[in-house]
C-alpha cells in the first residue's frame, strides 16, 4: 500500500518535471505591449510573422490607461495577468514594449522568476516548475530613470519632460497626441509609413491617462536583474536617438543596445526587423554580457 503510494507520488513529480522542461524547450511566450495612445493592433504585423516562425503563445495587451482615466497600476496588472498565465504553466517569456509600454513591462516583472542578465546561471524567484523571464525588448522606450526611482522626490512632472506632441487636458485628466502642429502623429509616430497608412493609424489614436503617464515608477529591470534590450529608432521623432542615449548612458544602466533604421512605432514600419530582434532575444543566455 505504502509502496504504491510513494510510486504514484514519484511518477506525478517526474511527470511535472518533464512537462515543465518540455514547456521551456519550446518557443517562449511573447507578450507585446503598445505605448500611450495606441491599441494592441499595432503589433498585428509582428504577431503574424512570429506565428509564421512557429511561435505558438502570442499575446498583446490593451492598456487600461488608453481611453480611460486611471493610474498606472491597472496597466501593470493587465500585463502581469497575462505574464503569470504563462509563467505558471512553465513557459518562458519575452516581453516587448513600445514607448510607454516599456515602462509598464518594466514594472510588471518586479519579483518575477528570471534568467540572470549577467551570468549563465538561472535565478529563480518561486517554484522550479514555473517559467522564467528571458528578456525585455524596449522599442523606443519612454522610460523612468534610475535617479527618479531611487530618489522619487527628484521626479519631474511630465508636463516638463514629455515630447511636445503631448497635449494636456488638465480638467479631464486626459492626454492626447496632437499638441504640436509642426509634429503631428503622422510625423511623430509614423514618419516611415506611406501617407495613407499614417493617416489611418492616426485616426485610431485615443487619449491616454495623465495619472498613468505621470506616475512614479517603483522598480527598474535594467540595472542588472534582467536582460533588457533597448532598440533605438534612428529616425524616431518622439524619442530621438540623442534622448534614447541618455537612458542608455545612465551610470548603473545595463542595456543591450540595438538600432533600427525606423520611426517610433517600428512594429508597423519595420515588422520583419522587429520580429527578427524578438527571435534573436528569445533564447536564454544567447546574449549574456561578460
Amino acid at each position: 500500500m505504502q509502496l504504491s503510494f510513494f510510486i504514484s507520488v514519484f511518477l506525478c513529480a517526474f511527470l511535472n518535471v518533464v512537462l515543465a522542461a518540455d514547456a521551456r524547450s519550446s518557443d517562449p511566450a511573447v507578450i507585446m505591449v503598445p505605448g500611450a495612445f495606441h491599441s494592441p493592433e499595432v503589433f498585428e504585423k509582428v504577431k503574424r510573422r512570429l506565428a509564421q516562425a512557429n511561435y505558438k503563445f502570442l499575446d498583446t495587451v490593451a492598456l487600461p490607461s488608453v481611453g480611460h482615466v486611471v493610474g498606472r497600476q491597472p496597466d501593470i496588472d493587465a500585463v502581469k495577468s497575462v505574464l503569470y498565465k504563462h509563467l505558471n504553466l512553465g513557459r518562458d517569456v519575452v516581453l516587448v514594449g513600445n514607448s510607454y509600454g516599456c515602462t509598464v513591462i518594466g514594472e510588471a516583472v518586479k519579483g518575477a522568476p528570471r534568467y540572470s542578465a549577467s551570468s549563465s546561471s538561472a535565478v529563480v524567484a518561486g517554484p522550479e516548475a514555473r517559467g522564467r523571464i528571458i528578456s525585455l525588448v524596449y522599442l523606443s522606450g519612454y522610460i523612468p530613470t534610475i535617479q527618479e526611482v531611487e530618489h522619487p522626490e527628484t521626479k519631474q512632472d511630465i508636463h516638463h519632460v514629455s515630447p511636445a506632441l503631448f497635449n494636456y487636458h488638465d480638467n479631464s485628466g486626459e492626454v492626447t497626441a496632437d499638441g504640436d502642429e509642426d509634429l503631428p502623429p503622422q510625423k511623430a509616430f509614423y514618419n516611415f509609413l506611406p501617407a495613407k497608412e499614417a493617416d489611418y493609424w492616426t485616426s485610431k489614436l485615443r487619449f491616454s491617462s495623465f495619472n498613468a503617464l505621470n506616475a512614479t515608477a517603483t522598480y527598474l529591470p535594467y540595472t542588472g536583474d534582467f536582460e533588457v534590450v533597448y532598440v533605438i529608432g534612428s529616425q524616431d521623432k518622439s524619442v530621438p536617438p540623442a534622448w534614447a542615449q541618455t537612458f542608455i548612458d545612465q551610470p548603473g544602466a545595463k542595456f543591450t543596445v540595438e538600432q533600427l533604421d525606423a520611426d517610433h512605432v517600428s512594429m508597423l514600419s519595420k515588422p520583419k526587423e522587429v520580429t527578427d530582434l524578438i527571435v534573436k532575444y528569445s533564447r536564454p543566455f544567447a546574449h549574456v554580457r561578460v
